[in-house]
């Protein structure tokens, strides 16, 4: 586009303000502006081991010309395919993958983010390389017309998703003219290249948008790494600081120097809002107002209702108002006030009351939308069955807890209460932010980024932290002003559930003329539109008599009892450790502090990095009774009890929602769930209250008290639900994980079998599987606190539980040396894969509407994965290396040829994995062995899954070459990347705590059962000795690997194939894809079948998989005769292709044991 351009003069950046900063923040800040206008913000950050930076662009979604819907994603795509100083499309991609880097970039309606991380001794290029986005990108003819593609992928996947649809209904309800409506994703229709003059055409709209937005004044950067600021501030300057300023063509410009596609940026422009902190505060113009024509061209009368079939089954009420804009100050917003108030689940809430009647079991409040125009301020309430039925009477109770606020904001003592719950809410939030380490710096860059552009460098990091607010500075007058709005006829409903649309469907056949079906045109969904009562709405403004009266029982929250009385550090810990963060520092291993054959044992580690007052607690209670029973002396799953346990921990967490609530908002949070270790309650939080809060819930939940009739069924009722569609609402590439995870992780019955014991359960069963659970006489504890806690605090801790657990449970039996036979009990698996078998699944996506097909591929190493020096020998750790290092490799190539260069689909992904395996070394120990997976996964409705499959495996054969011709100089850069990754320092107490929980839920049985090992000797911290062994690796040990995973006649691989609506599954072709080369194949097409080839398989124990002699590459593929397939769910006839579901142990575990 022709803009009036200024060349740079060299000028002295001007400073801008420091940002405010927590306490805990160790980073260093400083903040310029160039003199284009290019705001940049540089962060020394001493801990971190790589380099990120990222850069907002002040554009979004709310500028795509109307004609060209898409246009500002589009151009996102576009920018990472190639500069003029860069050209080729994946210099830039290739070079962040080779250093240990990674990218990613997103566009929201006001703005577009953009962001890398890599090793910090490789930033400088990746900054230039990242800067060019901005300055000179090349929007290559060829590039455009493929790209779209990605484009309308990303599109296709989400037409399946109920966030998505939701979504866009919302918008098809809005004002069509306003921003807030447009379809912001973009398909291959919105963007059109067709042939050589729509591409030409779209080429140069992309130009033209670029270079009438992507302005300097409208570009924030921040860069955050161990470099100096001078350092990074010499960087950022010399790369932006050449950018021409340009002046912004405006309605002042002559029409005869402008093209048509840049009048169409223009006037779009004009559509979007002002957005950032120093534009003027714009009017008040709601996208949902009243007078909005529909599509019959009548409007709709507020209040109104619209009815939406969810994909997944739920049962969602979600109640709207359009309220003004927040404004400007943060510190005061009155949605956040209000979000607050209404929101609250604490005794006396909506929720509470609700709750106990039996109606709903979630509710939540706040802004659905808060944008520089409005506000969508919503109230979220999942219902039970009952609510269901009673919908309009949760909006009653809901508009009388509206009105209760509405009345305090005019009672003097009211708003007194209200200034109190102010105050309280402004001393948390500035505890949080003062009391917070900082994370990582790839997800901080564009955070910071975003919020200088909407805050300003000053309040970036403080805004909305309420740092200086008091009960005086309560926003009295603004929050009554929001609460007045919410009224009944300002406010619409949206009912989301099967139940609601067959009942719109019935009114429907009875040609009521109250109930209109419209269809949404991006996703063409249909959804209806339907009047409410007149009586109703009397009731709900307060002007009728109640549907559902509780004026009586609503109420101001209390004061919160779980507010920390102290955040002083431990006396145990030194001066040094006291003085503040020391993150660079080696994590110690806890220490084992008591060992009691008749309840357990006792782990315990003082913080001495992060100088915070906060603390993890954690009890696991060892039990096979959770998911299995015993039969003839011995334990087996049983989905009985899995399901049993599933309702318990569900029926529980709904029971202490009221109870436990003060606690969530003064930063303590809990969670109890049932493992394959058994019943673990893990706590975390401020260390003051943690313990009390720790106890607590322990007590409650030994009580039982929580098992009550209104609970059970809430939480049977969704289980069911949940059940019931569980694949229909599943994206295909979910489904294929799921499928896979059913044969080599799951000892589950499926999906049918899960349903089915759910539906059956009673109220009578669940209490007598907790009593069986309570008396079950194998069971052990392992308690672990670390933080902010001494060993004196963690012993009366473990003595407490101790106390509480002993008067519970039935006293574990204990063998001839006085130990406990609850020391080995069933833990995770891992099955192995028949060496030399490709195992093949295929079925149909019981979604319909996902297009998409999927493949996943996994091959699995047949050597053990390493578990630590002592348990491993070296073949598994350099097995484990190569494996890490080949999948780091593999990434970006696959992605180049697969998703950009061939378009297959939007997600095309690899990574490494790793699976745990438990397995008896006797009658009573385990020995835990991770297991080394590679994951290939391609979503695509480009092509059927048996051609991706082929695409993949014709890739997968061309990298062996790849990996062979590798120069040692870029396998070093790929080692050193990788290997700095793994060794970053944790820096966060929570991550650092559940790294040293699972080793000792998965290793302290193994290791102390043995006399001759000690709590030293578990595997704390492997990441050090796994890079030291990936930087010696050689290209020979890479091609060895790869030959015996990924190429072998021996290899180990399951292929999970999902079809979608663009390409059904076809028996005929399956049928010619199974006889149509000499491999013997065997096609499995039963459940019964699929259980009884997984009842074949071992779980994978600490030797190798059998091989066959080693094959030694050639050039040339294997003969097919050589490996044999396994086809398992697929079907020869014309009816669906074993389509069962099943439900195993959720999915794979997705923990990752580089620490």
């Amino acid at each position: 586009m022709t803009m009036t351009t200024t060349s740079p003069t060299p000028t002295l950046p001007t400073p801008l303000p420091f940002p405010i900063k927590g306490d805990a923040d160790w980073r260093n800040y400083r903040c310029l502006q160039l003199h284009n206008g290019v705001t940049l913000v540089m962060v020394h950050d001493a801990q971190s081991k790589t380099t990120a930076a990222s850069a907002t662009v002040n554009v979004g979604a709310a500028a795509d010309p109307r004609s060209l819907s898409g246009l500002a994603h589009f151009c996102e795509h576009m920018c990472f395919l190639g500069s003029r100083e860069y050209p080729g499309e994946n210099d830039y991609k290739k070079y962040l993958a080779s250093h240990g880097g990674r990218s990613n970039a997103s566009t929201s309606l006001h703005t577009t983010n953009y962001k890398f991380e890599v090793v910090a001794e490789h930033a400088e290029k990746a900054l230039s390389m990242f800067a060019q986005f901005f300055v000179a990108p090349l929007f290559s003819t060829s590039g455009t017309s493929r790209e779209v593609q990605a484009v309308d992928a990303e599109n296709s996947k989400n037409l399946a998703s109920d966030v998505r649809r939701r979504l866009q209904i919302l918008k098809h309800l809005g004002d069509q003219s306003h921003a807030y409506t447009k379809f912001t994703t973009g398909n291959s229709h919105t963007l059109p290249t067709n042939n050589e003059t729509q591409t030409n055409d779209m080429r140069q709209a992309l130009l033209d948008f670029h270079s009438f937005h992507y302005r300097p004044n409208n570009l924030t950067v921040v860069v955050a790494g161990p470099q100096l600021l001078e350092q990074l501030e010499e960087w950022l300057v010399s790369k932006f600081a050449s950018m021409p300023k340009k002046e912004c063509l405006n309605d002042d410009t002559t029409t005869s120097t402008i093209t048509e596609t840049q009048q169409l940026v223009l006037d779009a422009a004009k559509e979007a809002p002002l957005y950032g902190f120093d534009q003027p505060q714009a009017d008040y113009k709601p996208a949902f107002h009243a007078s909005v024509p529909s599509q019959d061209g009548n409007t709709n009368k507020w209040p109104f209702v619209y009815t939406i079939k969810p994909v997944k089954n739920m049962r969602q009420l979600v109640i709207m108002w359009t309220l003004p804009p927040v404004g400007k100050n943060l510190d005061q917003s009155p949605v956040s006030v209000l979000s607050h108030l209404l929101g609250h689940e604490g005794t006396g809430s909506a929720f509470c009351v609700l709750q106990e009647l039996g109606l709903i079991s979630s509710l939540s409040a706040g802004a659905r939308h808060s944008g520089p125009e409005f506000t969508l301020f919503q109230i979220s309430v999942g219902l039970t069955e009952q609510g269901e039925e009673n919908w309009s009477k949760m909006v009653d109770v809901i508009m009388q807890h509206v009105r209760l606020i509405q009345a305090a904001c005019q009672d003097e003592d009211k708003v007194d209460d209200l200034k109190r719950i102010y105050e309280e809410s402004a001393k948390l939030s500035s505890m949080f932010f003062h009391q917070n380490s900082p994370g990582g710096v790839y997800d901080f860059a564009p955070s910071l980024a975003g919020r200088v552009l909407t805050e300003g460098t000053e309040q970036c990091l403080s805004a909305g932290s309420m740092l200086t607010e008091t009960a005086d500075s309560f926003p009295l007058a603004r929050v009554k002003e929001f609460v007045d709005c919410m009224g009944p006829t300002n406010c619409f409903i949206e009912r989301c559930s099967i139940k609601a649309w067959d009942e719109m469907e019935a009114v429907e056949a009875a040609k009521e003329e109250c109930v209109h079906r419209r269809t949404e045109p991006w996703y063409g969904i249909d959804y209806f539109v339907s009047a409410i009562d007149a009586a109703h709405i009397q009731s709900w403004d307060g002007t009728g008599e109640p549907l559902l009266d509780v004026r009586e029982k609503l109420q101001l929250p209390r004061p919160n009892r779980f507010i920390p009385r102290t955040l002083t550090l431990c006396d145990d810990l030194s001066d040094e450790a006291k003085a503040g963060p020391r993150i660079e520092k080696e994590i110690d291993p806890p220490k084992l502090l008591m060992q009691d054959a008749k309840i357990g044992r006792l782990w315990h580690r003082l913080d001495d990095r992060y100088a915070l007052p906060k603390s993890v607690v954690s009890v696991l209670i060892r039990t096979a009774s959770g998911d299995h029973v015993k039969v003839d002396g011995k334990w087996q799953p049983d989905t009985d009890a899995s399901m049993r346990s599933n309702m318990l921990a569900g029926i529980f967490s709904e029971a202490m929602a009221v109870d436990t609530y003060d606690a969530h908002l003064a930063g303590l949070n809990w969670n109890l769930n049932f493992t394959p270790y058994g019943v673990q309650l893990s706590c975390s939080g401020f260390s003051d209250r943690l313990p009390d809060l720790a106890l607590t819930v322990l007590t409650a939940f030994l009580k039982g008290d929580f098992l009550t009739d209104s609970y059970f069924s809430s939480t049977k009722d969704r289980m069911c639900r949940q059940l019931k569609t569980f694949f229909e609402s599943k994206r295909a590439d979910t489904s294929a994980m799921f499928y896979r995870d059913f044969l080599l992780t799951s000892d589950g019955m499926g999906i049918d079998a899960s349903l089915s014991a759910s539906e059956a359960t009673t109220l009578d069963d669940v209490k007598k599987h907790f009593n069986d659970l309570l008396a079950n006489l194998e069971w052990s504890v392992d308690c672990f606190l670390t933080g902010n806690v001494s060993e004196k605090q963690a012993k009366l801790f473990f003595s407490d539980a101790s106390s509480l657990l002993s008067k519970s449970f039935v006293a574990p039996a204990l063998d001839s040396k006085g130990k406990s036979l609850a020391m080995w009990l069933p833990g995770e698996i891992e099955r192995r894969l028949p060496a030399g078998e490709d195992v093949e699944f295929h079925f149909t996506s019981q979604n319909l509407s996902d297009e998409n097909g999927a493949v996943v591929v996994t091959y699995q190493s047949p050597i053990p994965g390493y578990r630590g020096e002592i348990l491993s020998t070296p073949t598994s750790l350099k097995s484990s290396a190569a494996m890490r290092l080949i999948s780091h490799i593999l990434r970006e190539p696959l992605f180049d040829e697969l998703r950009t260069k061939q378009t297959l689909g939007y997600v095309v992904s690899s990574w490494y994995d790793v699976s745990i395996s438990t397995q008896p070394i006797n009658e009573l120990d385990p020995r835990t062995v991770p297991v080394d997976l590679l994951v290939i996964a391609v979503l695509s409705r480009k092509l059927s899954p048996l051609d991706i499959m082929t695409r993949i495996d014709d890739f997968l054969k061309s990298f062996r070459q790849i990996l062979a011709n590798m120069p040692p100089s870029e396998l070093q850069n790929y080692a050193a990347g990788l290997s700095t990754t793994m060794r970053k320092p944790v820096q966060k107490l929570g991550t650092e705590a559940s790294i040293q929980k699972s080793k000792i839920r998965s290793y302290a049985p193994e290791i102390l059962s043995s006399e001759m090992r000690s709590s030293s000797d578990i595997p704390w911290d492997n990441s050090k000795a796994l890079a030291k062994q990936i930087e010696a690796l050689a290209v020979s040990d890479l091609v060895e690997t790869w030959d015996r995973v990924v190429l072998s006649t021996s290899r180990a691989r399951i292929t999970s194939c999902v079809y979608g609506t663009t390409f059904p599954l076809n028996p005929m072709r399956l049928a010619s894809h199974r006889f149509g080369s000499c491999r013997k194949k065997v096609v499995v097409n039963s459940l019964s079948e699929i259980l009884e080839f997984r009842s074949r398989l071992s779980g994978f124990d600490n030797t190798p998989t059998p091989l066959a002699r080693p094959n030694v590459w050639k050039g040339v593929i294997y003969p097919a005769a050589t490996r044999k397939t396994i086809l398992v769910g697929a079907t020869v006839t014309a009816v669906a292709v074993a389509g069962f579901v099943f439900l195993g142990r959720a999915s794979r575990k997705q923990e990752r044991w580089t620490k």
